[in-house]
Protein backbone atom coordinates (compact mmCIF):
# COMPACT_ATOMS: atom_id res chain seq x y z
CA UNK A 1 0.00 0.00 0.00
CA UNK A 2 3.14 2.41 1.32
CA UNK A 3 4.47 1.52 -2.31
CA UNK A 4 1.31 2.44 -4.51
CA UNK A 5 1.12 5.91 -2.61
CA UNK A 6 4.69 6.46 -3.99
CA UNK A 7 4.12 5.86 -6.89
CA UNK A 8 1.10 8.05 -7.44
CA UNK A 9 2.66 10.62 -5.56
CA UNK A 10 5.91 10.73 -7.79
CA UNK A 11 3.59 10.26 -11.10
CA UNK A 12 1.64 13.50 -9.46
CA UNK A 13 4.83 15.58 -9.45
CA UNK A 14 6.03 14.38 -13.07
CA UNK A 15 2.48 15.22 -14.43
CA UNK A 16 3.20 19.24 -12.37
CA UNK A 17 6.53 19.29 -13.82
CA UNK A 18 6.44 18.81 -17.40
CA UNK A 19 8.86 20.25 -19.59
CA UNK A 20 7.91 22.81 -21.97
CA UNK A 21 9.36 23.31 -25.70
CA UNK A 22 9.27 26.54 -26.43
CA UNK A 23 10.56 27.33 -29.82
CA UNK A 24 12.58 25.02 -32.26
CA UNK A 25 15.33 26.73 -33.90
CA UNK A 26 17.79 24.88 -37.41
CA UNK A 27 20.79 26.58 -37.94
CA UNK A 28 24.16 26.17 -39.72
CA UNK A 29 26.88 28.71 -38.09
CA UNK A 30 29.53 26.29 -37.94
CA UNK A 31 27.82 23.13 -38.26
CA UNK A 32 24.37 22.80 -38.92
CA UNK A 33 22.12 21.75 -35.62
CA UNK A 34 18.56 21.61 -34.25
CA UNK A 35 17.96 23.47 -31.43
CA UNK A 36 15.16 22.43 -29.14
CA UNK A 37 14.51 25.96 -26.72
CA UNK A 38 12.80 24.39 -23.50
CA UNK A 39 11.58 26.85 -20.75
CA UNK A 40 13.64 25.74 -17.71
CA UNK A 41 17.15 24.07 -17.63
CA UNK A 42 15.46 21.57 -14.82
CA UNK A 43 13.26 18.30 -14.82
CA UNK A 44 14.68 18.03 -18.78
CA UNK A 45 13.33 14.92 -20.03
CA UNK A 46 14.05 11.46 -21.55
CA UNK A 47 15.24 11.60 -25.19
CA UNK A 48 15.49 9.00 -27.92
CA UNK A 49 16.02 9.77 -31.66
CA UNK A 50 15.30 6.71 -34.26
CA UNK A 51 15.57 6.98 -38.24
CA UNK A 52 13.45 4.81 -41.06
CA UNK A 53 15.45 4.13 -43.96
CA UNK A 54 12.40 3.47 -45.87
CA UNK A 55 9.73 6.18 -45.69
CA UNK A 56 13.31 8.68 -44.85
CA UNK A 57 11.93 9.88 -41.64
CA UNK A 58 14.30 10.81 -38.09
CA UNK A 59 11.80 10.63 -35.28
CA UNK A 60 12.98 11.95 -31.79
CA UNK A 61 10.68 11.77 -28.77
CA UNK A 62 10.58 14.02 -25.18
CA UNK A 63 9.11 11.98 -22.30
CA UNK A 64 6.48 14.05 -20.08
CA UNK A 65 7.15 17.08 -22.78
CA UNK A 66 4.40 19.85 -24.18
CA UNK A 67 5.03 21.91 -27.50
CA UNK A 68 4.13 25.65 -27.07
CA UNK A 69 3.25 25.94 -30.59
CA UNK A 70 0.62 22.21 -29.46
CA UNK A 71 0.54 19.24 -31.56
CA UNK A 72 -0.16 19.53 -35.50
CA UNK A 73 2.06 19.33 -39.04
CA UNK A 74 4.32 21.77 -39.58
CA UNK A 75 5.71 22.89 -42.89
CA UNK A 76 9.54 23.44 -43.09
CA UNK A 77 10.92 23.00 -46.57
CA UNK A 78 9.83 20.40 -49.10
CA UNK A 79 13.12 20.71 -51.01
CA UNK A 80 15.71 21.11 -48.36
CA UNK A 81 18.22 17.89 -47.45
CA UNK A 82 17.66 18.61 -44.00
CA UNK A 83 14.22 18.71 -42.48
CA UNK A 84 10.98 18.95 -44.74
CA UNK A 85 8.47 19.25 -42.44
CA UNK A 86 7.23 17.86 -39.09
CA UNK A 87 4.60 15.61 -37.24
CA UNK A 88 3.68 16.65 -33.66
CA UNK A 89 1.93 14.54 -31.53
CA UNK A 90 1.59 12.75 -27.99
CA UNK A 91 1.38 9.17 -27.54
CA UNK A 92 1.92 7.20 -24.29
CA UNK A 93 5.11 4.33 -24.70
CA UNK A 94 6.16 1.92 -21.76
CA UNK A 95 3.74 3.95 -18.63
CA UNK A 96 4.78 7.29 -20.13
CA UNK A 97 3.49 10.21 -22.36
CA UNK A 98 6.23 10.88 -25.09
CA UNK A 99 5.64 14.49 -26.91
CA UNK A 100 7.02 12.56 -30.33
CA UNK A 101 8.26 14.96 -33.36
CA UNK A 102 8.77 12.91 -36.69
CA UNK A 103 10.72 14.78 -39.35
CA UNK A 104 10.19 13.97 -43.24
CA UNK A 105 14.03 14.49 -43.95
CA UNK A 106 16.51 15.22 -47.03
CA UNK A 107 19.87 13.05 -48.39
CA UNK A 108 21.95 15.30 -45.53
CA UNK A 109 20.54 13.12 -42.83
CA UNK A 110 20.22 9.07 -42.74
CA UNK A 111 21.09 7.64 -39.24
CA UNK A 112 19.76 7.83 -35.91
CA UNK A 113 23.87 7.99 -34.75
CA UNK A 114 23.62 12.00 -34.69
CA UNK A 115 25.20 13.85 -32.03
CA UNK A 116 23.60 15.54 -29.35
CA UNK A 117 24.58 18.36 -26.57
CA UNK A 118 23.09 20.41 -24.17
CA UNK A 119 23.71 24.58 -24.29
CA UNK A 120 21.74 25.90 -20.71
CA UNK A 121 17.97 25.16 -21.64
CA UNK A 122 18.47 24.14 -25.12
CA UNK A 123 19.08 20.90 -26.46
CA UNK A 124 20.80 20.41 -29.38
CA UNK A 125 20.98 17.63 -32.40
CA UNK A 126 23.66 18.10 -34.14
CA UNK A 127 24.13 16.92 -38.09
CA UNK A 128 27.27 15.88 -40.12
CA UNK A 129 26.53 18.21 -43.06
CA UNK A 130 26.35 21.76 -43.14
CA UNK A 131 25.71 24.36 -45.47
CA UNK A 132 21.46 24.44 -44.68
CA UNK A 133 19.09 27.35 -44.62
CA UNK A 134 18.40 28.17 -41.27
CA UNK A 135 14.82 28.51 -39.49
CA UNK A 136 12.85 28.99 -36.52
CA UNK A 137 9.48 27.02 -36.22
CA UNK A 138 7.32 29.80 -34.60
CA UNK A 139 8.15 32.32 -37.59
CA UNK A 140 7.47 29.38 -40.49
CA UNK A 141 3.92 28.76 -38.54
CA UNK A 142 3.45 32.77 -38.11
CA UNK A 143 4.15 33.38 -41.71
CA UNK A 144 2.23 30.32 -42.83
CA UNK A 145 -0.58 30.94 -40.57
CA UNK A 146 -0.59 34.18 -42.36
CA UNK A 147 -0.45 33.25 -45.97
CA UNK A 148 -3.30 30.50 -45.17
CA UNK A 149 -5.53 33.33 -43.81
CA UNK A 150 -4.56 35.55 -46.82
CA UNK A 151 -5.33 32.98 -49.23
CA UNK A 152 -8.49 31.70 -47.66
CA UNK A 153 -9.31 35.62 -47.82
CA UNK A 154 -8.97 35.74 -51.53
CA UNK A 155 -10.42 32.30 -52.54
CA UNK A 156 -14.18 33.54 -50.64
CA UNK A 157 -13.66 37.06 -52.97
CA UNK A 158 -13.05 34.59 -55.64
CA UNK A 159 -15.82 32.55 -55.00
CA UNK A 160 -18.13 35.25 -54.11
CA UNK A 161 -17.63 37.34 -57.18
CA UNK A 162 -17.86 33.54 -58.88
CA UNK A 163 -21.70 32.85 -57.02
CA UNK A 164 -22.47 36.61 -58.11
CA UNK A 165 -21.70 35.69 -61.82
CA UNK A 166 -23.91 32.01 -61.61
CA UNK A 167 -26.59 33.93 -59.79
CA UNK A 168 -26.34 36.37 -62.73
CA UNK A 169 -26.07 33.82 -65.40
CA UNK A 170 -28.67 31.59 -63.67
CA UNK A 171 -31.38 34.52 -63.91
CA UNK A 172 -30.71 34.76 -67.77
CA UNK A 173 -30.98 30.89 -68.36
CA UNK A 174 -34.02 30.99 -66.72
CA UNK A 175 -35.39 33.71 -68.88
CA UNK A 176 -34.32 32.15 -71.69
CA UNK A 177 -35.93 28.62 -70.62
CA UNK A 178 -39.56 30.08 -69.97
CA UNK A 179 -39.56 32.01 -73.40
CA UNK A 180 -38.11 28.16 -75.37
CA UNK A 181 -40.49 26.82 -72.95
CA UNK A 182 -43.86 28.94 -74.46
CA UNK A 183 -42.54 28.39 -78.06
CA UNK A 184 -42.75 24.64 -77.49
CA UNK A 185 -45.98 24.44 -75.71
CA UNK A 186 -47.28 26.13 -79.01
CA UNK A 187 -45.42 24.39 -81.17
CA UNK A 188 -46.86 21.31 -79.04
CA UNK A 189 -50.14 22.70 -79.56
CA UNK A 190 -50.16 22.91 -83.20
CA UNK A 191 -49.02 19.39 -83.61
CA UNK A 192 -51.77 17.95 -81.22
CA UNK A 193 -54.21 19.97 -84.14
CA UNK A 194 -52.26 18.42 -86.94
CA UNK A 195 -52.39 14.79 -85.60
CA UNK A 196 -55.65 15.13 -85.00
CA UNK A 197 -57.00 16.40 -88.19
CA UNK A 198 -54.65 13.11 -89.66
CA UNK A 199 -56.58 10.81 -87.40
CA UNK A 200 -59.67 12.06 -88.67
CA UNK A 201 -58.78 11.44 -92.07
CA UNK A 202 -57.27 8.31 -91.52
CA UNK A 203 -60.54 6.81 -89.40
CA UNK A 204 -62.58 7.71 -92.67
CA UNK A 205 -60.37 6.45 -95.39
CA UNK A 206 -60.32 3.26 -93.52
CA UNK A 207 -64.45 3.21 -93.16
CA UNK A 208 -64.51 3.41 -96.73
CA UNK A 209 -61.97 0.29 -97.38
CA UNK A 210 -63.46 -2.01 -94.74
CA UNK A 211 -66.87 -1.46 -96.56
CA UNK A 212 -65.52 -1.94 -99.94
CA UNK A 213 -63.75 -4.85 -98.97
CA UNK A 214 -67.11 -5.78 -97.30
CA UNK A 215 -69.12 -5.32 -100.51
CA UNK A 216 -66.42 -7.63 -102.45
CA UNK A 217 -66.78 -10.57 -100.30
CA UNK A 218 -70.48 -10.66 -100.22
CA UNK A 219 -70.02 -10.25 -104.73
CA UNK A 220 -68.14 -13.10 -104.52
CA UNK A 221 -69.91 -14.99 -102.37
CA UNK A 222 -72.85 -14.70 -104.28
CA UNK A 223 -70.82 -15.70 -107.96
CA UNK A 224 -69.73 -19.22 -105.87
CA UNK A 225 -73.15 -20.69 -105.59
CA UNK A 226 -73.49 -20.00 -109.78
CA UNK A 227 -71.91 -22.76 -112.21
CA UNK A 228 -68.83 -21.69 -113.33
CA UNK A 229 -68.09 -19.22 -110.78
CA UNK A 230 -64.83 -17.79 -109.17
CA UNK A 231 -63.69 -19.15 -105.46
CA UNK A 232 -65.68 -17.98 -102.69
CA UNK A 233 -62.22 -17.02 -100.55
CA UNK A 234 -60.43 -14.38 -102.75
CA UNK A 235 -60.97 -13.17 -106.56
CA UNK A 236 -58.97 -14.10 -109.41
CA UNK A 237 -58.19 -17.78 -107.77
CA UNK A 238 -59.53 -21.20 -109.15
CA UNK A 239 -58.37 -23.26 -106.35
CA UNK A 240 -55.93 -24.13 -103.52
CA UNK A 241 -55.18 -26.95 -101.86
CA UNK A 242 -53.12 -28.35 -99.29
CA UNK A 243 -51.84 -32.30 -99.14
CA UNK A 244 -49.83 -33.39 -96.03
CA UNK A 245 -48.39 -37.01 -95.45
CA UNK A 246 -45.82 -39.55 -96.02
CA UNK A 247 -43.07 -36.97 -94.97
CA UNK A 248 -43.88 -34.27 -97.21
CA UNK A 249 -46.13 -31.22 -97.50
CA UNK A 250 -47.34 -29.99 -100.49
CA UNK A 251 -49.24 -26.05 -101.65
CA UNK A 252 -50.85 -25.88 -104.86
CA UNK A 253 -52.91 -22.92 -106.52
CA UNK A 254 -54.71 -22.28 -109.70
CA UNK A 255 -55.68 -18.80 -110.63
CA UNK A 256 -57.32 -17.39 -113.50
CA UNK A 257 -55.07 -16.46 -115.27
CA UNK A 258 -52.38 -19.61 -116.51
CA UNK A 259 -49.50 -19.44 -114.12
CA UNK A 260 -45.55 -19.19 -115.82
CA UNK A 261 -42.36 -19.83 -113.48
CA UNK A 262 -40.77 -16.01 -114.79
CA UNK A 263 -43.52 -14.62 -112.87
CA UNK A 264 -42.93 -16.23 -109.40
CA UNK A 265 -40.44 -14.25 -107.32
CA UNK A 266 -38.34 -16.82 -104.85
CA UNK A 267 -38.95 -15.93 -100.82
CA UNK A 268 -38.37 -12.52 -99.50
CA UNK A 269 -36.84 -11.48 -95.97
CA UNK A 270 -39.77 -11.62 -94.87
CA UNK A 271 -40.80 -14.76 -96.39
CA UNK A 272 -43.35 -13.53 -98.89
CA UNK A 273 -43.65 -15.00 -102.90
CA UNK A 274 -45.05 -12.77 -104.97
CA UNK A 275 -47.22 -13.76 -108.50
CA UNK A 276 -46.97 -11.05 -110.78
CA UNK A 277 -50.51 -11.40 -112.57
CA UNK A 278 -53.11 -9.52 -112.27
CA UNK A 279 -56.15 -9.38 -110.19
CA UNK A 280 -57.72 -6.42 -107.89
CA UNK A 281 -55.22 -4.23 -106.09
CA UNK A 282 -56.78 -5.21 -102.73
CA UNK A 283 -58.39 -7.90 -101.09
CA UNK A 284 -59.00 -9.85 -98.17
CA UNK A 285 -56.36 -12.12 -96.65
CA UNK A 286 -57.40 -15.61 -96.55
CA UNK A 287 -55.78 -17.51 -93.81
CA UNK A 288 -54.73 -21.12 -94.89
CA UNK A 289 -56.53 -23.39 -92.32
CA UNK A 290 -54.20 -26.67 -92.51
CA UNK A 291 -50.36 -27.74 -92.84
CA UNK A 292 -47.15 -25.58 -91.40
CA UNK A 293 -45.73 -24.12 -95.20
CA UNK A 294 -48.03 -21.43 -96.22
CA UNK A 295 -50.06 -19.41 -93.56
CA UNK A 296 -52.37 -16.71 -96.14
CA UNK A 297 -53.01 -15.73 -99.32
CA UNK A 298 -53.76 -12.44 -100.27
CA UNK A 299 -54.04 -9.79 -103.62
CA UNK A 300 -52.47 -5.82 -103.62
CA UNK A 301 -51.21 -4.06 -106.46
CA UNK A 302 -48.50 -5.70 -107.64
CA UNK A 303 -50.09 -8.88 -107.75
CA UNK A 304 -50.84 -12.00 -105.42
CA UNK A 305 -48.82 -12.80 -102.25
CA UNK A 306 -48.16 -15.95 -100.92
CA UNK A 307 -46.99 -15.73 -97.20
CA UNK A 308 -44.81 -18.74 -95.66
CA UNK A 309 -44.71 -19.82 -92.45
CA UNK A 310 -41.03 -18.07 -90.89
CA UNK A 311 -38.02 -19.90 -91.77
CA UNK A 312 -40.02 -22.29 -94.62
CA UNK A 313 -38.03 -23.18 -97.63
CA UNK A 314 -40.17 -25.35 -100.25
CA UNK A 315 -39.43 -26.17 -103.65
CA UNK A 316 -41.27 -24.31 -106.15
CA UNK A 317 -42.73 -24.88 -109.44
CA UNK A 318 -45.42 -24.49 -112.01
CA UNK A 319 -47.02 -27.59 -113.53
CA UNK A 320 -49.86 -27.39 -116.51
CA UNK A 321 -50.26 -23.37 -115.23
CA UNK A 322 -50.56 -24.52 -111.57
CA UNK A 323 -48.30 -22.79 -108.69
CA UNK A 324 -47.04 -26.02 -106.68
CA UNK A 325 -45.12 -25.33 -103.19
CA UNK A 326 -43.20 -28.64 -101.84
CA UNK A 327 -41.47 -29.10 -98.37
CA UNK A 328 -40.86 -31.77 -95.97
CA UNK A 329 -43.38 -32.39 -93.66
CA UNK A 330 -43.18 -31.41 -89.83
CA UNK A 331 -46.63 -30.52 -89.14
CA UNK A 332 -48.29 -34.29 -88.81
CA UNK A 333 -46.07 -37.44 -87.11
CA UNK A 334 -48.61 -40.34 -87.68
CA UNK A 335 -48.96 -42.41 -91.42
CA UNK A 336 -51.68 -41.18 -93.66
CA UNK A 337 -52.53 -38.11 -95.17
CA UNK A 338 -54.04 -35.30 -94.77
CA UNK A 339 -55.88 -33.21 -97.79
CA UNK A 340 -57.76 -29.90 -97.67
CA UNK A 341 -58.96 -28.05 -100.99
CA UNK A 342 -60.94 -24.50 -101.79
CA UNK A 343 -63.05 -24.32 -105.02
CA UNK A 344 -65.71 -22.49 -106.32
CA UNK A 345 -68.59 -24.62 -105.08
CA UNK A 346 -67.03 -24.82 -101.25
CA UNK A 347 -64.38 -26.06 -99.18
CA UNK A 348 -63.02 -29.86 -98.84
CA UNK A 349 -61.16 -31.58 -95.68
CA UNK A 350 -60.48 -35.40 -95.95
CA UNK A 351 -58.33 -36.55 -92.95
CA UNK A 352 -57.17 -40.34 -93.75
CA UNK A 353 -54.89 -40.98 -90.80
CA UNK A 354 -53.80 -44.34 -89.09
CA UNK A 355 -53.18 -44.26 -85.01
CA UNK A 356 -49.82 -44.58 -83.47
CA UNK A 357 -48.47 -47.29 -82.87
CA UNK A 358 -48.00 -47.66 -78.49
CA UNK A 359 -44.46 -46.71 -76.75
CA UNK A 360 -43.60 -49.38 -74.70
CA UNK A 361 -42.92 -48.41 -71.21
CA UNK A 362 -39.78 -47.41 -69.86
CA UNK A 363 -40.77 -49.91 -66.30
CA UNK A 364 -41.53 -52.63 -69.05
CA UNK A 365 -37.71 -52.08 -70.25
CA UNK A 366 -37.22 -52.39 -66.58
CA UNK A 367 -38.24 -55.56 -65.64
CA UNK A 368 -36.17 -57.04 -68.48
CA UNK A 369 -33.17 -56.08 -67.22
CA UNK A 370 -31.20 -58.79 -66.22
CA UNK A 371 -30.04 -58.55 -62.52
CA UNK A 372 -26.84 -60.47 -62.56
CA UNK A 373 -25.67 -58.46 -65.73
CA UNK A 374 -22.46 -57.39 -65.52
CA UNK A 375 -22.00 -53.73 -64.20
CA UNK A 376 -20.66 -51.10 -65.87
CA UNK A 377 -19.05 -48.83 -62.75
CA UNK A 378 -16.88 -50.09 -60.07
CA UNK A 379 -16.06 -48.41 -56.59
CA UNK A 380 -13.02 -47.66 -57.08
CA UNK A 381 -14.03 -45.41 -60.08
CA UNK A 382 -16.22 -43.16 -58.02
CA UNK A 383 -16.12 -40.24 -55.88
CA UNK A 384 -18.26 -39.67 -52.55
CA UNK A 385 -19.40 -35.79 -51.70
CA UNK A 386 -19.58 -35.79 -47.96
CA UNK A 387 -20.84 -32.40 -46.22
CA UNK A 388 -18.69 -30.98 -43.63
CA UNK A 389 -19.49 -28.52 -41.21
CA UNK A 390 -17.17 -25.36 -40.99
CA UNK A 391 -16.79 -22.57 -38.50
CA UNK A 392 -15.23 -18.85 -39.30
CA UNK A 393 -13.57 -17.16 -35.96
CA UNK A 394 -13.72 -13.70 -35.97
CA UNK A 395 -10.39 -11.90 -36.12
CA UNK A 396 -11.34 -8.24 -36.45
CA UNK A 397 -11.35 -6.22 -32.83
CA UNK A 398 -14.82 -5.28 -33.96
CA UNK A 399 -16.97 -5.95 -37.24
CA UNK A 400 -20.40 -5.56 -38.24
CA UNK A 401 -23.30 -8.58 -38.16
CA UNK A 402 -25.37 -7.07 -41.35
CA UNK A 403 -28.78 -8.08 -42.42
CA UNK A 404 -27.85 -7.75 -46.32
CA UNK A 405 -24.16 -8.26 -48.28
CA UNK A 406 -23.46 -4.21 -48.11
CA UNK A 407 -22.35 -1.91 -45.75
CA UNK A 408 -25.66 0.17 -46.24
CA UNK A 409 -27.56 -2.29 -44.81
CA UNK A 410 -28.90 -2.66 -41.48
CA UNK A 411 -26.79 -3.87 -38.88
CA UNK A 412 -28.22 -6.36 -36.76
CA UNK A 413 -25.39 -6.42 -33.97
CA UNK A 414 -21.45 -6.46 -33.62
CA UNK A 415 -19.16 -9.14 -32.95
CA UNK A 416 -15.86 -9.31 -31.86
CA UNK A 417 -12.13 -10.89 -31.76
CA UNK A 418 -12.48 -14.73 -30.93
CA UNK A 419 -16.63 -15.12 -31.52
CA UNK A 420 -17.50 -18.31 -33.37
CA UNK A 421 -19.99 -18.28 -36.51
CA UNK A 422 -21.11 -20.58 -39.02
CA UNK A 423 -20.29 -20.79 -42.24
CA UNK A 424 -22.50 -20.61 -45.22
CA UNK A 425 -22.12 -19.11 -48.69
CA UNK A 426 -19.24 -16.28 -49.97
CA UNK A 427 -21.47 -13.81 -51.98
CA UNK A 428 -18.40 -10.93 -53.17
CA UNK A 429 -17.04 -9.67 -50.40
CA UNK A 430 -19.63 -11.19 -47.51
CA UNK A 431 -19.62 -14.19 -46.07
CA UNK A 432 -23.01 -15.64 -44.94
CA UNK A 433 -23.09 -16.52 -41.80
CA UNK A 434 -25.00 -18.20 -38.65
CA UNK A 435 -25.12 -16.52 -35.06
CA UNK A 436 -27.38 -18.20 -33.04
CA UNK A 437 -30.65 -18.48 -34.88
CA UNK A 438 -29.69 -15.47 -36.94
CA UNK A 439 -28.24 -15.39 -40.41
CA UNK A 440 -26.77 -12.44 -41.64
CA UNK A 441 -23.22 -10.80 -43.27
CA UNK A 442 -19.70 -10.08 -42.53
CA UNK A 443 -17.11 -9.02 -44.44
CA UNK A 444 -15.05 -11.99 -45.30
CA UNK A 445 -11.74 -10.37 -44.23
CA UNK A 446 -13.12 -9.75 -40.99
CA UNK A 447 -13.23 -13.82 -40.20
CA UNK A 448 -10.81 -16.44 -40.85
CA UNK A 449 -11.27 -20.72 -40.91
CA UNK A 450 -9.08 -21.75 -38.24
CA UNK A 451 -6.83 -23.29 -40.32
CA UNK A 452 -5.97 -19.87 -41.65
CA UNK A 453 -5.14 -18.27 -38.06
CA UNK A 454 -1.85 -17.35 -37.72
CA UNK A 455 0.13 -17.77 -34.66
CA UNK A 456 -0.05 -14.91 -32.81
CA UNK A 457 -3.61 -15.17 -33.99
CA UNK A 458 -3.85 -18.24 -32.15
CA UNK A 459 -2.22 -17.27 -29.33
CA UNK A 460 -5.02 -14.49 -28.47
CA UNK A 461 -7.58 -16.73 -29.06
CA UNK A 462 -6.60 -18.76 -26.63
CA UNK A 463 -6.40 -15.93 -24.40
CA UNK A 464 -9.58 -14.96 -24.86
CA UNK A 465 -11.13 -18.22 -24.37
CA UNK A 466 -9.75 -18.38 -21.51
CA UNK A 467 -11.06 -15.02 -20.09
CA UNK A 468 -14.66 -16.34 -21.48
CA UNK A 469 -14.22 -19.37 -19.31
CA UNK A 470 -14.00 -21.73 -22.50
CA UNK A 471 -15.20 -21.88 -26.25
CA UNK A 472 -18.55 -20.05 -26.55
CA UNK A 473 -20.09 -21.33 -29.71
CA UNK A 474 -17.62 -24.49 -29.69
CA UNK A 475 -19.83 -27.10 -31.56
CA UNK A 476 -22.93 -24.69 -32.58
CA UNK A 477 -25.45 -26.18 -34.88
CA UNK A 478 -27.55 -24.83 -37.22
CA UNK A 479 -31.37 -24.69 -36.80
CA UNK A 480 -34.46 -24.25 -39.07
CA UNK A 481 -34.48 -24.77 -42.92
CA UNK A 482 -31.08 -23.37 -43.03
CA UNK A 483 -29.69 -27.20 -42.52
CA UNK A 484 -29.15 -27.15 -46.50
CA UNK A 485 -26.92 -24.68 -47.23
CA UNK A 486 -24.62 -24.66 -44.18
CA UNK A 487 -21.93 -27.22 -45.28
CA UNK A 488 -19.10 -27.27 -47.86
CA UNK A 489 -18.90 -30.45 -49.99
CA UNK A 490 -15.86 -32.31 -49.81
CA UNK A 491 -14.44 -34.82 -52.27
CA UNK A 492 -12.77 -37.86 -50.58
CA UNK A 493 -11.40 -41.24 -52.58
CA UNK A 494 -9.39 -44.11 -53.09
CA UNK A 495 -6.43 -44.07 -54.79
CA UNK A 496 -5.67 -47.92 -54.61
CA UNK A 497 -2.50 -47.46 -54.84
CA UNK A 498 -2.18 -44.58 -57.55
CA UNK A 499 -0.42 -41.49 -57.25
CA UNK A 500 -2.96 -38.98 -55.64
CA UNK A 501 -4.28 -36.32 -58.25
CA UNK A 502 -4.56 -33.54 -55.74
CA UNK A 503 -1.43 -33.23 -54.81
CA UNK A 504 1.23 -30.70 -56.85
CA UNK A 505 4.42 -32.55 -58.72
CA UNK A 506 7.39 -31.76 -57.06
CA UNK A 507 9.53 -29.62 -59.35
CA UNK A 508 7.02 -27.88 -61.59
CA UNK A 509 7.08 -24.63 -59.72
CA UNK A 510 8.44 -22.02 -60.97
CA UNK A 511 11.12 -20.45 -58.01
CA UNK A 512 9.59 -17.06 -56.16
CA UNK A 513 10.34 -15.26 -52.96
CA UNK A 514 12.45 -16.08 -50.91
CA UNK A 515 10.39 -15.26 -47.53
CA UNK A 516 13.51 -15.22 -45.40
CA UNK A 517 15.34 -12.77 -46.98
CA UNK A 518 12.18 -10.13 -46.72
CA UNK A 519 10.24 -8.56 -44.52
CA UNK A 520 6.82 -6.95 -44.32
CA UNK A 521 6.30 -3.83 -44.28
CA UNK A 522 3.05 -2.81 -44.74
CA UNK A 523 -0.41 -4.09 -46.01
CA UNK A 524 -2.86 -2.13 -47.97
CA UNK A 525 -5.98 -3.20 -46.63
CA UNK A 526 -9.29 -0.84 -48.15
CA UNK A 527 -8.67 -2.74 -51.59
CA UNK A 528 -11.14 -5.37 -52.49
CA UNK A 529 -8.23 -7.76 -52.17
CA UNK A 530 -5.79 -6.85 -49.49
CA UNK A 531 -2.41 -6.67 -50.65
CA UNK A 532 1.30 -7.12 -48.60
CA UNK A 533 4.09 -5.40 -49.40
CA UNK A 534 7.62 -7.07 -48.69
CA UNK A 535 11.15 -5.21 -49.05
CA UNK A 536 14.29 -7.36 -49.13
CA UNK A 537 16.49 -7.23 -45.99
CA UNK A 538 19.66 -6.87 -47.16
CA UNK A 539 18.61 -4.14 -50.12
CA UNK A 540 15.44 -2.63 -49.13
CA UNK A 541 15.53 -0.85 -52.22
CA UNK A 542 13.70 -3.92 -53.69
CA UNK A 543 9.91 -4.53 -52.85
CA UNK A 544 7.51 -7.10 -53.86
CA UNK A 545 3.84 -6.84 -53.52
CA UNK A 546 1.35 -10.39 -52.95
CA UNK A 547 -1.85 -11.26 -52.75
CA UNK A 548 -3.57 -14.20 -51.50
CA UNK A 549 -2.82 -17.45 -53.65
CA UNK A 550 -0.32 -15.65 -55.24
CA UNK A 551 3.29 -17.98 -55.60
CA UNK A 552 6.56 -18.29 -53.25
CA UNK A 553 9.51 -20.12 -53.04
CA UNK A 554 8.17 -23.84 -52.09
CA UNK A 555 4.55 -22.51 -50.94
CA UNK A 556 2.24 -19.81 -51.97
CA UNK A 557 0.21 -16.92 -49.65
CA UNK A 558 -2.70 -18.63 -47.36
CA UNK A 559 -4.30 -15.59 -45.68
CA UNK A 560 -3.53 -11.76 -45.49
CA UNK A 561 -4.83 -10.12 -42.23
CA UNK A 562 -4.87 -6.95 -40.96
CA UNK A 563 -1.63 -6.97 -39.17
CA UNK A 564 -0.38 -10.47 -40.39
CA UNK A 565 0.69 -12.91 -43.72
CA UNK A 566 0.24 -16.27 -43.36
CA UNK A 567 2.33 -18.74 -45.81
CA UNK A 568 1.60 -22.04 -46.59
CA UNK A 569 5.57 -23.81 -46.98
CA UNK A 570 5.67 -27.18 -48.28
CA UNK A 571 9.07 -28.72 -48.05
CA UNK A 572 10.34 -32.30 -48.06
CA UNK A 573 7.11 -33.61 -48.70
CA UNK A 574 6.13 -31.66 -45.37
CA UNK A 575 3.61 -28.87 -45.10
CA UNK A 576 4.27 -25.89 -42.38
CA UNK A 577 2.72 -22.72 -41.73
CA UNK A 578 4.60 -19.52 -41.14
CA UNK A 579 3.37 -16.19 -40.29
CA UNK A 580 5.46 -12.56 -40.91
CA UNK A 581 3.82 -9.80 -39.05
CA UNK A 582 3.89 -6.17 -39.48
CA UNK A 583 6.52 -4.08 -37.66
CA UNK A 584 5.03 -1.94 -34.30
CA UNK A 585 5.38 1.97 -34.54
CA UNK A 586 9.11 1.50 -32.57
CA UNK A 587 10.48 -0.57 -34.98
CA UNK A 588 9.72 -3.92 -32.51
CA UNK A 589 7.43 -7.00 -34.34
CA UNK A 590 3.52 -6.59 -32.80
Amino acid sequence: MKCKFLLMLLSSAVALQAALIKDVRFNCAKTCQLEFQFASDKNLPTFFQKYDNASKILTVGFSETDLALGVGNYNVDVSSPFVRAMNVTKEPYRGMNFLMIRMPVGASINTDKNAIGLDKSSFLLKFASKEGKSWTLSKLFANNKKAAEKAVRDEEKRMAAERKAAENQAILDRKAAEKQAALDRKAAREEEKRLAAERKAAEKQALLERKAAEKAIRDNIAQAAAPGGVSALLEGLKEMTVIIGSGMEQFRLVANTRLSIDKISMPNSTFIIKVAIKGPERSPVFKVGAGSLVKSVYWDMDGLNIQLSAGAKPAILVQDGALILQTAENAVRRDGFVFWSARPNGLYVRDWMKSPDAVPEFSDFVKSYEKDSKKVVSSTQTFHLRPVLRELIVVADETEFFAAPSEKSQVMQRVVFGDRLVNMDLTGLYRKVQIGNRIGYVNRRAVSFTDELSAVQMERLKKVDQERGGVLTQGMKPVGSALDVLYEDRVTYSSFGRRDPFVEIQGLVEEGINIDQVELVGIIWEAEEPVAILVETKNPGVSYTLKEGDKIMNGKVLKITQTDVLFLIQEFGVSRRYSMGLPDKFGGQK
